[in-house]
């Protein structure tokens, strides 16, 4: 990793740079582009390590002579630019920024097909980028064939990026263009569609099994954070399902929701004794 010129100061103008606030800032330019920004050395070595390519490095002195032998390492040849403190303090999107950033390339975009025995997670339009990133990582660590977006937030976001935790990077994921072709899919592979809904009179999460009850698959729909599930996508698929609540609450945070959902379909799918200690 060579150092491409003195250290950048604020208010100079660098393309690397700009381009990197850019990507920060707007989701068309990092689908025009098909990049994004990331900061901070773990996200940054995780996708790495998960096959990320990188096209720009930029660091402070600080972080050049902590990392810079382990950036060359995982990114040889990468383009790196030296950022002074108070220009990364700018750039950053963190209150105490690490002195690390990258700009890198979007992974391909994914083709899942609806499988039969398949477990899997759509959310619906889902607007907030933590609650986003927090299903990914949660879907990482309890498992699932496949995540479905349909009209989310954007899976790039700065903070969806860093609240998933590298997930982002290994998750099988794919953008849904519309529901209906979706749930035909489904239909055909005989794995039920399930409604995560705020009804009492809903199948209670916890009363069944996964595997038992939906031995040809299940995928689980988690819908907005303020209006859930329409009640046009709720009313077609195969049931409706709720998590048990004090009668004084009556909602979940969709990524808390969803990561009931995915315990529940961990545990039931490998059993409770089951080695892995889901």
């Amino acid at each position: 990793m060579q150092q491409t010129g003195d250290f950048l100061q604020t208010g100079t103008k660098n393309k690397t740079v700009a381009a990197f606030q850019r990507l920060n800032r707007s989701r068309t330019y990092r689908e025009k582009g098909r990049c994004f920004a990331m900061e901070g050395s773990r996200l940054i070595l995780d996708a790495l390590r998960s096959g990320v390519k990188l096209r720009a490095l930029l660091l402070t002195a600080h972080a050049a002579e902590q990392l810079g032998a382990q950036l060359s390492q995982a990114a040889p040849g990468v383009h790196t630019l030296y950022l002074s403190d108070a220009l990364a303090r700018e750039i950053s999107d963190t209150e105490h920024p690490q002195g690390v950033f990258a700009v890198a390339e979007m992974r391909p975009e994914q083709e899942m097909t609806v499988q039969h025995g398949s477990f899997s997670m759509l959310l619906h339009q889902v607007q907030d980028p933590a609650n986003l990133g927090a299903v990914l990582r949660t879907a990482e660590a309890l498992g699932t064939e496949g995540l479905y977006l349909y009209q989310c937030c954007d899976l790039y976001n700065p903070k969806a990026v860093r609240s998933s935790m590298g997930a982002l990077f290994r998750v099988p994921v794919m953008r849904l263009k519309n529901t209906d072709d979706f749930f035909a899919a489904c239909g055909r592979a005989g794995v039920r569609t399930c409604a995560a809904v705020v009804d009492r009179d809903a199948k209670k999460l916890g009363s069944f099994s996964f595997q038992s009850d939906f031995g040809g698959g299940a995928c689980v729909l988690i819908g907005n954070e303020g209006n859930g599930l329409p009640r046009e996508i709720s009313d077609a698929c195969d049931c409706k399902m709720t998590i048990p609540m004090s009668l004084d609450s009556n909602s979940l945070n969709a990524a808390m929701a969803a990561g009931l959902f995915l315990w529940e379909m961990a545990r039931t799918q490998h059993g409770e004794s089951d080695s892995r200690q889901v």
